[in-house]
């Protein structure tokens, strides 16, 4: 119960840290798209609106220019009443009395009737004459009240506001549309008002009064008008003269915006949003304005913003679940690290608040603890190196397994095609040195290592060997060792430096070169035995083996190195190694220096005693190997020929060495049961693991995996699922558990790995083997 609620607990840390921080970043991805959606509908809905302001604005000046001309026929018909000669007479009255009868005012009516034709555009005209106070028309002579009582009956102005109207000046005047009962009818009329005489704004004698009826001048609005477009002329004056609106006020509150000679804006009307455009007349200043509803432009375009937010707001809701699906699987591997972190390092009470602080701080450790080991092997590098090299030389090292990146692990490169070993004999620091202790030695070496490695130039390597010993591999282009080259240059440079500078004598010893690193231990052979030559020399303290190796001998070569190799390589089972020195030995010992018998059957009891020495270390029985000889020692010194001697001697370590690989392959077989006997007793639990298996038969964890698969041809990991889907396959066969409860009982912490790894390994989920299998139980009951 602690245990799942330490969970949940957990869970919900995660979910507060990285889980959210993962869902509003896949989050902020989903609305990208909504956003760029919004941008462009409103980009849409501008293009639309715009083009709503175009085609008002086309319409506009249709219209204008239409009007206009209309107007200028007025003004034209306008202009030939007023300068009518018979007209001119009645307004010149007084001076003009004798010649004014009852026939000229017939004269009058008839010039005026005559005028009807100009424009079709004006519905009808009259004169009125100020000094008779009379009426004229195209049919009657009467007075103002009859006229505008009986006649013409205006149905906002009254009969002494239309002749004070008329008694003034008025140049081109026009009076806002309104209905007037005209002929028996009711029309609504736009009145255009001139003063007579045209021009004179001193005296007014009188005005011609012109009639546009409203039909024809907004008629042809009405029919372009597709969207319930309503459409204003204004005056100069600011007056509304006509509308195609029920209301003239409807626009009173955007009179102010109307200044420019042309222009689109967006104005409320009360509750509703309009697109207004206007445009005014050069000729007579109206302004000629547009007012259409803002949602009848839009009307396609709500109806498509409709139907995106329905799925935009789909989308949102299967965008969301996707995010929190991905945010969900993107956190787990997340999850999983850290529970490794904590189980790794026994931290599983402890609460994680952030996990990225939380790897990041564990990544910054693991940093700071790899740089300290880093550090601390570069500090014992040159330790790993000289001792790398010093078993190299000795013969330890199997330089058949060794790889491009074993050399670069210790730092060692030998990039040229021939080696060869020096041995440098401290013989006299005594001039130097002041109390002979193991820190003045010490310094000795240290200079004369770093006075080789920088006389060398990169074609060797010096190395401490003994207290009184220095070792270089060489590593040269040319296959050269002896007096006069220029290596030969090089070591007595060393030697003069150290007598001259350091007062230390030191005597050197040169191999022969070798072409390959195999014959590095060789080397170092032929350069021991060349320093044994040493009391030999007559004052020439460079040696080199090829100037000694055919001399006469009355000694035999058997050294502690030598001796070494040999016990070493046959403990590791590796005859190979131990004939190839062999060989030598025999090489040195009865070719090259040609010993004595007597010093054969010394050597063949220092062999012998190798060979005892081995056998006792390695707990063998050595009548087993001697074919029952009780006195081992005269084993060998039956025989005459040294060349029996070599045989026997191989025919020996190679017993040794099966022996060896034979135990070692035993050990190998008991090592692989041991390892698939714990993994049987242990494959139900979830807490077994490759290290976990390391740990219990001590070994590591990598070694382990290459050696388990070697042995039995599988890993580990698939030995141990194959017993955990066995195990399943039979709890589903044969017991009525569940996914979950048979996925604990066979070493999974829940049902999911467990499904996921039944499904890749059978191809079916636990739940369809179940019923498979019981519908092949129930099939062969029926059989039966």
């Amino acid at each position: 119960m602690i245990q799942k609620w330490r969970s949940r607990r957990e869970g919900e840390t995660f979910r507060r840290s990285v889980f959210v921080k993962l869902l509003l970043s896949f989050m902020s991805i989903l609305i990208i798209p909504v956003v760029i959606g919004s941008l462009l509908y409103g980009r849409m809905e501008q293009a639309m609106i715009d083009n709503a302001y175009d085609s008002n604005q086309a319409l506009l000046q249709q219209t204008r220019v239409s009007v206009d001309s209309r107007m200028n026929e007025v003004d034209q018909l306008a202009a030939q009443i007023a300068f009518d000669p018979t007209l001119q007479l009645f307004l010149y009255e007084e001076n003009n009395r004798a010649s004014i009868n009852a026939y000229t005012h017939i004269q009058l009516i008839k010039s005026l009737k005559r005028y009807r034709t100009l424009s079709p555009f004006v519905d009808d005209y009259y004169v009125y004459l100020k000094p008779s106070d009379r009426i004229v028309t195209t049919t009657v002579r009467t007075d103002p009240v009859t006229f505008f009582r009986d006649m013409n009956e205006y149905s906002n102005l009254s009969v002494d506001e239309i002749k004070s109207i008329l008694s003034h000046y008025n140049l081109r005047t026009y009076l806002p549309s309104e209905p007037i009962r005209y002929d028996q009818m009711q029309r609504n009329m736009l009145t255009s008002v001139f003063s007579l005489p045209m021009g004179d704004s001193t005296e007014v004698l009188g005005s011609l009064v012109v009639m546009i009826d409203e039909a024809q001048l907004i008629g042809q609005l009405r029919k372009s008008n597709q969207r319930n477009t309503d459409f204003y002329i204004i005056g100069d004056d600011g007056q509304v003269l006509t509308t195609t609106s029920a209301s003239r006020d409807a626009i009173d509150g955007i009179m102010p915006r109307l200044g420019g000679a042309k222009g689109d804006f967006t104005a409320s009307f009360g509750q509703r949003e309009m697109l207004v455009s206007y445009t005014k007349s050069n000729q007579n200043n109206w302004t000629y304005v547009s007012v259409t509803p803002k949602t009848i432009v839009l009307a396609k375009v709500n109806e498509t913003k409709s139907l995106a937010m329905v799925l935009v707001l789909l989308c949102m809701a299967g965008g969301m679940t996707v995010a929190y699906y991905l945010a969900y699987k993107n956190h787990r591997p997340i999850r999983e690290l850290i529970h490794t972190i904590l189980q790794g390092k026994n931290m599983s009470g402890s609460h994680i608040r952030n996990e990225f602080a939380f790897i990041k701080n564990e990544l910054l450790s693991s940093i700071v603890e790899e740089k300290q080991m880093r550090g601390m092997f570069s500090r014992q590098k040159p330790v790993i190196k000289s001792d790398f090299i010093s078993r190299l030389m000795r013969g330890y090292v199997d330089t058949a397994r060794l790889t491009d990146t074993d050399y670069a692990f210790m730092d060692v490169s030998l990039p040229h095609p021939h080696y060869g070993v020096i041995l440098m004999q401290i013989d006299d620091c005594r001039r130097f040195v002041q109390e002979d202790t193991e820190r003045e030695w010490t310094l000795v070496r240290f200079i004369l290592i770093n006075l080789s490695n920088e006389l060398l130039a990169g074609n060797g390597y010096a190395i401490e060997l003994e207290r009184d010993r220095v070792g270089i591999l060489l590593n040269v282009a040319e296959p050269s060792a002896e007096e006069g080259n220029e290596l030969d240059r090089v070591l007595k440079a060393i030697r003069s430096q150290m007598e001259s500078k350091f007062r230390t004598s030191v005597t050197v010893a040169v191999s022969g070169m070798k072409t390959n690193v195999g014959q590095i231990a060789v080397a170092y052979g032929e350069a021991v035995t060349a320093l044994e030559y040493k009391p030999l020399q007559a004052g020439d303290d460079i040696i080199y083996y090829e100037a000694v190796k055919n001399i006469e001998h009355h000694y035999f070569y058997y050294s502690l190195e030598t001796e070494a190799q040999l016990m070493n390589y046959a403990k590791s089972g590796d005859f190979i190694n131990v004939e190839k020195v062999l060989n030598q030995l025999f090489e040195i010992n009865f070719q090259s220096r040609s010993i004595s018998p007597e010093m054969a059957k010394y050597l063949s009891s220092e062999l012998m005693s190798t060979v005892i020495k081995l056998l006792n270390a390695l707990n063998m029985d050595d009548e087993t190997f001697f074919g029952g000889e009780k006195e081992t020692f005269k084993y060998l010194a039956r025989f005459s020929t040294s060349e029996e001697m070599r045989d026997t001697l191989k025919r020996l370590y190679r017993s040794i060495c099966d022996k060896v690989a034979g135990e070692r392959s035993d050990h190998s077989e008991l090592l692989a049961v041991k390892i698939r006997s714990y993994i049987e007793r242990h494959y139900a639990s979830n807490e077994l693991s490759l290290t976990s298996i390391a740990d219990h038969v001590g070994l590591n964890s990598s070694y382990l995996s290459t050696f388990y698969k070697k042995q039995t041809g599988h890993n580990v990991t698939e030995y141990i699922t194959a017993l955990r889907m066995k195990e399943a396959k039979s709890l589903l066969e044969g017991s009525e558990l569940t996914v979950a409860q048979i996925a604990q009982k066979v070493g999974f912490a829940n049902d999911i790995g467990l499904i996921r790894v039944f499904k890749k390994t059978e191809g079916i989920t636990p739940g369809k083997y179940r019923e498979i299998s019981h519908k092949e139980g129930l099939d062969n009951e029926a059989v039966l």
